[in-house]
């Protein structure tokens, strides 16, 4: 069990061993606000529809509900097993943080939690239901050919770096877009995408055959691969290239792919080609 999924079980336990879904988000929340908290304890949120929400808790807790630890029953989640077994392996300052959340939450109703969340971060009101509530707007990008690799990061993360920086569509540039990590899978993105109001679109025919990442051990393999991109694809794929600066330049559009340093990533190469097409500069989101 991961620790982010003991300090669930935690939070739960704090709260007498059960709370709604929409309670236990905005508790979560919360902690991952607090400094002392571990990046490896807290989740992601992303603007939704009742304010901050992650989809990598969610799909946690269809672990811990799989696992036997919770279950769910019209929109409540309790604790079926004694949380203490896993909980006692938090590292004591984070256990003593959590429960600082706790405390402060505690006489606190359901909606005056949600009313304190909104007040205190109103970025996350930017997908509100209710329209009210919405105390931002989502601002215009610069036009630019935007870059982003998920490689160290949630979807949450994603998602809101994307909402952040105005990106209304994003463009997978993988060839097979596969992941073993939750919420980078082709199905699953192009769902979260739509969830937050942002349009998914798959080009695989501008990705890297995946024979030819075999033996990429060093920097000088890296640009050798990059090189015969350069030479072997790009050339190739004029229609697709065409497709996509047509896209770019409608609105804020990033090219996706897996790794974090978009210099030891194909979208480098395909983004000066894009922007040789629309004339729009190159900028990478991370």
């Amino acid at each position: 069990m991961f620790s982010k999924q003991r300090a669930i079980l935690r939070l739960l336990e704090n709260e007498g061993g059960s709370a709604t879904r929409l309670r236990l988000v905005k508790l979560a929340f919360l902690l991952s606000r607090e400094a002392r908290a571990p990046k490896t304890g807290v989740y992601d949120f992303v603007p939704y529809r009742r304010g901050p929400f992650s989809f990598t808790l969610y799909h946690d807790l269809r672990g811990l509900e799989n696992g036997g630890w919770v279950v769910e029953a019209e929109h409540e989640i309790r604790t079926s097993r004694d949380p203490e077994v896993e909980t006692a392996l938090l590292d004591r300052a984070f256990r003593e943080t959590i429960d600082g959340v706790s405390r402060k939450c505690r006489k606190l109703s359901t909606s005056d939690l949600i009313a304190d969340v909104y007040t205190q971060h109103p970025w996350f009101t930017l997908n509100s239901d209710a329209m009210e509530k919405r105390a931002v707007t989502k601002p215009i990008a610069v036009p630019s050919v935007y870059t982003v690799g998920y490689e160290g990061i949630t979807v949450d993360g994603l998602l809101d770096l994307l909402l952040r920086t105005r990106i209304d569509r994003l463009i997978d540039v993988r060839c097979n877009p596969i992941a073993r990590r939750y919420g980078f899978h082709k199905s699953t993105l192009n769902r979260l995408c739509q969830d937050v109001k942002i349009e998914y679109v798959h080009v695989p025919s501008l990705g890297v055959p995946s024979a030819w990442r075999a033996d990429l051990d060093s920097p000088a393999s890296y640009q050798r691969l990059f090189k015969r991109y350069e030479t072997e694809v790009l050339p190739s794929q004029a229609t697709s290239i065409a497709r996509v600066a047509a896209l770019v330049a409608d609105r804020a559009t990033a090219l996706m792919c897996m790794e974090a340093d978009h210099n030891c990533c194909h979208r480098s190469r395909l983004a000066a080609a894009v922007s040789r097409e629309t004339s729009l500069p190159v900028k990478e989101l991370r």
